[in-house]
């Protein structure tokens, strides 16, 4: 899945860009559709796409080249006929995948964009970054299923997967390495975010390995903790074993050190899991007033 998810967003755009660049168009308006169609598709992977799996520069580095493409397009478009001397039932049929594919991508990518909006103020529960010392992205976050899986679980609609990056901004080293410590997040001290009583600690699941099928037998959680503060219940899941500092009924400040990052639970590769909830409803979380989405970077 990794891999298809590298060539959709590695590979796909060049392919694309060489498309627009190099295909004999009739007409403007078969060389307008396609890159409307590109457009969306770069939106689309630009918004959705988990970047932190590569490389955040190459997320910035794509719209950049496609502005470049689009200055060589504007002029392939001056030099084409407005009308095509014959009929091609080839070029007309492109025409009509082109078009659904601009529908396609650009409904995805405005609902991913409808997840950016901050939620009711009211609801909102602002506490302190529960990481430390380097750069954090996220791998879901917001208020639309688009761009945070979590957002359709009624207690977990506002959750937060988070994972640290490296000098390149990607998550591992590799797209996929089958160790834990390859991970930049594996093994990293985790604080309480606010302050508050512990309302539950569990230590007593292993780690299991990257993409493999997750234990049955463990807790989806894995070894985490609930904190109850400010009125909500914020829980932290997927601790590496051995390491949770607290016990149910401990008082914490924040900053309190809980544990650390593993790879327990329900998971496919190390990460911290948060979210907030009261009453069973999950509750916007912000970190130092920041409502964050996939993609967005924090800087410890």
């Amino acid at each position: 899945m990794i891999w298809f998810q590298a060539f959709i967003h590695l590979v796909l755009p060049v392919l694309l860009f060489v498309h627009l660049l190099k295909t004999a168009y009739s007409k403007r308006t078969y060389l307008l559709i396609d890159w409307g169609a590109a457009l969306m598709f770069m939106a689309f992977i630009f918004i959705i796409g988990p970047w932190h799996i590569f490389t955040h520069y190459m997320r910035w580095l794509l719209p950049l080249s496609f502005l470049v493409v689009s200055v060589f397009v504007c002029r392939r478009w001056r030099s084409l006929p407005e009308k095509a001397e014959e009929k091609n039932k080839g070029s007309v049929f492109s025409m009509v995948i082109s078009i659904l594919l601009i529908f396609y991508f650009g409904s995805i990518a405005v609902s991913g964009l409808s997840g950016y909006a901050l939620p009711e103020e009211d609801k909102i529960v602002d506490m302190e970054f529960p990481l430390k010392d380097g750069v954090y992205a996220f791998g879901h976050g917001g208020a639309s299923t688009s761009i945070n899986y979590h957002h359709e679980s009624e207690t977990q609609a506002y959750a937060y997967d988070i994972l640290k990056v490296n000098a390149l901004t990607a998550r591992a080293d590799g797209i996929s390495p089958a160790r834990l410590e390859d991970y930049e997040i594996y093994g990293e001290p985790l604080y309480s975010p606010c302050t508050g009583e512990v309302a539950a600690a569990v230590d007593e699941y292993e780690d299991i390995l990257p993409q493999a099928e997750p234990d049955k037998e463990q807790h989806p959680a894995g070894n985490h903790v609930i904190l109850s503060c400010q009125g909500v219940d914020v829980h932290i899941a997927h601790m590496k074993p051995g390491t949770v500092h607290v016990q149910e009924g401990d008082a914490v400040e924040a900053g309190h050190l809980l544990g650390e990052v593993g790879n327990t639970g329900n998971t496919t590769e190390p990460h911290l899991h948060i979210h907030a909830e009261k009453d069973g409803e999950g509750v916007p979380l912000t970190f130092h007033d920041r409502f964050l989405k996939r993609n967005s970077l924090v800087f410890q």
